[in-house]
């Protein structure tokens, strides 16, 4: 298995804790949280999405996750991770297996999750690898493929996670990104550009 510096790394990996969400996302979600479905692309442990189901009962939680709560991640340990965590909220392990789904969601976004009459609100801690880093290293050359096609010009994988939900009308958003993303010069021209052509 590979160490948490690795995997950092290799997939640019930074897990949010329950308490960061709890603390600065939770209170401007809480009122709101039969209005979405709430979806996380890079869902790590699903500590960014799971906690809201502190605040449906207990006796209809299930209805809720299978209809409000969809996860994905491309390692297939940390969606396990997530299914494990949400039998602790009482969803039984079938149906957290139809919704926390391991999928490269950069290269295939779930255009599915938009198949609803309830909007998508996607909360994230998404992936952050400096392409630089990814032509350096070995390990990371493989993320390369996305930054071909559209794609082109874009600095980090933050970046391409970004642009994905923009071009698929993601409307509602929370994103833990680095600085650099308001205050970098010529890395974050781009991203900061189109982001802002979709305002």
């Amino acid at each position: 298995m590979k160490s948490l510096g690795n995997k950092r790394r290799t997939y640019g990996e930074h897990l949010t804790s329950i308490g960061i969400f709890k603390k600065f996302i939770l209170p401007e979600i809480e009122r709101e949280i039969y209005n979405y479905r709430w979806v996380d692309l890079f869902c790590g442990e699903g500590n960014l999405i799971l906690p809201i189901l502190e605040l449906v009962p207990e006796g209809k939680r299930i209805e809720f996750f299978k209809k409000h709560i969809f996860l994905f991640d491309i390692q297939k340990e940390l969606v396990e991770k997530s299914i494990l965590n949400a039998l602790k909220y009482g969803i039984p392990k079938e149906i957290a297996q139809r919704n926390i789904i391991q999928r490269d969601t950069l290269k295939n976004y779930p255009t599915f999750i938009l198949d609803s009459d309830l909007p998508v609100y996607h909360i994230t801690n998404p992936p952050y690898l400096y392409i630089g880093y990814i032509v350096k290293h070995k390990e990371t050359r493989k993320h390369l493929e996305y930054f071909q096609g559209p794609n082109e010009g874009y600095q980090d994988l933050y970046q391409l996670a970004l642009i994905n939900d923009l071009r698929n009308g993601i409307k509602k958003m929370v994103y833990i990104i680095p600085s650099n993303f308001l205050f970098g010069f010529s890395v974050s021209n781009k991203i900061r550009d189109d982001f802002l052509r979709y305002r």
